[in-house]
């Protein structure tokens, strides 16, 4: 019986193709978290901006929040540098004559979107509480 020495053709092929496999795999698995931190970290922006308006809005008094106008984002938007091209939008609608509904939207690359509704009602007496 003649003693073997080092690997056949066939098991260095085999260990080649299993290498292969792992090291595709992990860098499919590296790219994926990338991709949602990058998402994770984009939806934490449009939040903390959104958050931020909505305070601005619920300090506006109730008489001064007007239907029929266009609105904007009135807060600061710098934070929101990283997301663009971004655009942002604020819809107030009337359901009644003392509620008003005030939707703000935010809309970056690749049709990510966050949405925020702030209810105001007319309780007659100052905007804070």
């Amino acid at each position: 019986m003649r003693r073997s020495r080092g690997f056949s053709m066939a098991e260095v092929l085999v260990a080649l193709a299993i290498l292969a496999i792992v090291i595709t795999t992990t860098i499919a698995m590296f790219a994926e978290k990338t991709r949602r931190m990058r998402q994770a970290s984009e939806t934490i922006l449009a939040w903390q901006a959104l958050s931020n308006e909505a305070e601005l809005w619920r300090r506006v008094p109730f008489t001064q929040i007007d239907v029929a106008s266009s609105q904007s984002f009135q807060s600061d938007l710098t934070l929101l540098k990283p997301l663009a091209p971004y655009t942002t939008a604020v819809k107030v609608d009337a359901p009644r004559a003392d509620v008003r509904n005030i939707t703000l939207t935010i809309r970056w690359t690749d049709g990510h979107e966050a949405h925020l509704s702030v209810a105001r009602a007319n309780t007659g007496g100052s905007n804070l509480w």
